[in-house]
Order: structure tokens, then C-alpha cells, then sequence
């Protein structure tokens, strides 16, 4: 999956796996943003300023696309 590189910026070097997963559901509209919050960091808690990150920059995409 092509993550958007402003995404990318929120991202560490490596991502475990299973926050990938629920990385790519999100981006692809699978999990809602609450259930991605919830789960995203499960394997490390210090994916949760990650996950901050990437739906406050997601937030800013989108709102772009809608001006």
C-alpha cells in the first residue's frame, strides 16, 4: 500500500507488523478512526503519539481535499 509521505512523516523507521495491518485497514476505510486508535499501538505503547499523529495529519489532508 502507497502511504502518503506527510503520513509517512508520523511513522518510525520500522512499524511492527500488526500495526501495519491496522494502519493499511484504516487508510483503506476497513476500521474506523476510533477502532485504529485503539488498536494501532497494542504492540508498542509508544505507537500512541504515532497514531496521534497520523489522524491529526489525516485530519489536515482531508481537509485540504475539501477546500
Amino acid at each position: 500500500m502507497r502511504i502518503d509521505p506527510r503520513l509517512k512523516a508520523c511513522l518510525p523507521k520500522r512499524l511492527h507488523p500488526v500495526s501495519r495491518m491496522f494502519l493499511e485497514s484504516w487508510l483503506d476505510g476497513t476500521i474506523s478512526t476510533a477502532l485504529f486508535r485503539r488498536y494501532f499501538h497494542m504492540p508498542n505503547s509508544d505507537y500512541l503519539s504515532v497514531s496521534a499523529c497520523l489522524v491529526a495529519t489525516a485530519r489536515q489532508i482531508n481537509r485540504g481535499k475539501q477546500a
